[in-house]
């Protein structure tokens, strides 16, 4: 269980996270939510560790961890939304890298990222694109969604992970997140489609006004993201 308390987030005089508290379950996948501008990213950063939070406390099955260190990227798996990917690397070259930095051997690099190629459908970007950077916006957010499950992480932090994906790849990512939160992963993922987010969430966190607020997914307000009243906004194209 990931359990965050009082999670305070400022950018200059700007207040993003105004005292945050959830809890985000095992073994289940929690949809991020909330308008453009909310905090979904910034909370995502703060969790794995690349914009840490000003105050507050984050805890790991009841015990403080400190998103910095090495020992709780062992067992995160991150994908931003810019997914990451280094500049000239191949598809080949970030499994190996990603792969050495999580301490794994590379015959076990070797094993496992065959199965996530063929998982996330990759073989053809390996075969057409010298460097990953070059691949298919959808390919980079693919490899980006494998990079972050090479490691066998406990925690899965995902920033816009369908973003980019066709009907079928989206799919495909949806069964896939849901099978490994169904054995035990802990899953919290931000979406701006609110289609995808229903399928695929069991749970929503909906950041609005720097708080939180969580229920079950059947029970997300329509109005999460506060789409624009395009009637009143545009009546001229009524």
């Amino acid at each position: 269980m990931l359990e965050l308390r009082g999670i305070v987030k400022r950018f200059g005089s700007r207040t993003v996270l105004d005292g945050v508290d959830a809890v985000v379950g095992e073994g289940r996948v929690t949809a991020l939510v909330g308008a453009n501008g909310s905090g979904k990213s910034t909370l995502l950063r703060a969790l794995w560790g690349e914009a840490p939070a000003d105050s507050g406390a984050l805890l790991w099955r009841g015990e403080p961890v400190d998103p910095r260190s090495p020992a709780w990227k062992r067992l995160v798996g991150a994908v931003p939304d810019d997914d990451a990917l280094i500049d000239g690397l191949s598809i080949a070259g970030h499994f190996a890298l990603c792969g050495g930095l999580s301490g794994l051997s590379p015959a076990t690099v070797a094993e496992r990222s065959e199965r996530l190629v063929r998982l996330f459908a990759l073989e053809d970007a390996m075969a057409t694109t010298r460097a990953a950077d070059e691949a298919s916006r959808g390919n980079r957010k693919r490899l980006a969604c494998a990079l972050a499950l090479l490691g066998e992480p406990e925690l899965l932090l995902m920033d816009e992970p369908f973003s980019g994906l066709d009907a079928e790849r989206a799919a495909s990512l949806t069964a896939t997140l849901r099978a490994v939160a169904a054995r035990g992963l802990t899953v919290l993922l931000s979406c701006h489609d609110d289609g995808i987010t229903r399928q695929v969430a069991d749970r929503y966190l909906l950041l609005r006004d720097g708080k939180a607020v969580a229920g079950p997914i059947g029970e997300l307000p329509r109005d999460a993201a506060a789409v624009p009243d395009t009637e009143g906004l545009l009546p001229w194209l009524g």
